[in-house]
């Protein structure tokens, strides 16, 4: 038998959320709404679904530039050089290469403990020897225990801000402090998948764009506030030697002309950008309400999602199978989350938030020790 190499055997597979046809299998119901992968509920921007329809069936027999158009595109919009752009099928995939680019023998990584599962697969298949530092109490970031765990060896420094699944986030303050005790052969990567969300909720939130140093690689993409996440296109913004670097060791044709061609309309969609952020910020709004009401702890988020702490890891399973039986599908963080005891909720459409959110206070009476210790 062919044998995997020990970090991929002990790697934790990622598992896509549940869809409302295995949903509509398992219990017989036909109105599931998925609030578990925090996709964009008012879906594509018309300005990519138009220019997804103005595509010719020749162009799909060409191969993709690699990238360029999209990265002449955002270069103008952020108001950077092509040479500080690179783009990708997905920001995940980014972080990939960033691994695959940097991360020599003897170096380490540095993160926290409860974020991305995706940075943790990278992180394992580097081969690096990777340290995870803890949250504090209230699911935040420890900006002192992060830099304290840097070490002359640590080449990279992984940041989800916000991060997922906890939906907290690193304020400016706490973000200087990083960059100003990080050496500068560490590179800090900032995700930023929940950029626009988090910039439109928090005047706290700190655009990574504005303190951009060489050692830093900031990630975004078109998965979440635009909706292309069925097209897989992220980028990256750095120092153009840590992009020139990176573009060496990437796959030549990434991402493809369909998700290329949807990305660049949807950039001038403004329209659809404000209707997305303004319904997400209604829906928290009435998560959060909710919330108080029911006695149900959710750490402040600055994303499309809140993570419900239901105490204990049998509670937080009681409340996810509840759900679903009511037609919700959420996100249970057992396995690489490392937080067994929570779920993850996206925000949807008006409608369904309303129904979501009458469904939590049902799960409530039902299921007592999902509130809060002594609430």
């Amino acid at each position: 038998m062919i044998k995997p190499t020990s970090n991929i055997d002990k790697l934790i597979p990622y598992k896509p959320g549940q869809t409302p046809e295995d949903i509509a299998r398992l219990y017989g119901i036909t109105q599931a709404v998925k609030l578990a992968s925090n996709e964009n509920p008012l879906g594509i921007s018309p300005f990519a679904a138009y220019a997804l329809r103005s595509l010719h069936d020749n162009d799909f027999s060409l191969y993709p530039d690699g990238g360029m158009r999209l990265r002449i595109a955002l270069a103008e919009h952020l108001s950077v050089g092509v040479e500080n752009v690179i783009s990708h099928s997905g920001s995940d995939a980014i972080l990939h290469l960033a691994h695959r680019t940097f991360i020599d023998n003897g170096d380490t990584i540095v993160s926290s403990q409860g974020t991305f599962i995706g940075f943790q697969v990278a992180a394992s298949l580097s081969g690096a020897k990777t340290t995870y530092t803890p949250l504090t109490k209230d699911y935040r970031y420890d900006a002192k225990a992060l830099t304290d765990a840097v070490t002359p060896k640590t080449k990279i420094l992984y940041i989800a801000n916000v991060n997922n699944p906890t939906g907290t986030y690193l304020r400016r303050d706490e973000l200087i402090y990083i960059l100003d005790n990080v050496p500068e052969t560490t590179l800090v990567i900032l995700d930023e998948a929940y950029f626009e969300y988090s910039a439109y909720l928090s005047e706290q939130y700190p655009d990574a764009m504005l303190l951009r140093r060489p050692n830093v690689l900031i990630l975004r993409t078109f998965s979440k506030c635009y909706g292309l996440a069925g097209l897989r296109v992220g980028y990256g913004i750095g120092d153009k030697n840590v992009i020139a670097s990176m573009i060496k060791a990437k796959l030549p044709f990434e991402p493809n002309i369909a998700g290329q061609t949807a990305a660049i309309a949807a950039l001038q969609d403004k329209e659809f950008l404000k209707r997305t952020l303004e319904l997400n910020a209604r829906g928290l709004k009435l998560y959060q309400y909710m919330l108080q009401e029911i006695g149900v702890y959710s750490p402040e988020t600055a994303g499309n999602f809140i993570m419900l702490d239901c105490n204990t890891q049998e509670t937080a399973q009681s409340v996810f199978l509840a759900l679903l039986k009511k037609g919700f599908i959420t996100r249970p963080l057992a396995g690489g989350f490392s937080l067994s005891h929570c779920i993850r909720v996206s925000t949807g459409a008006d409608k369904s938030n309303a129904n979501f959110c009458n469904a939590m206070k049902e799960v409530a009476e039902e299921i007592p020790s999902i509130r809060k210790i002594n609430q």
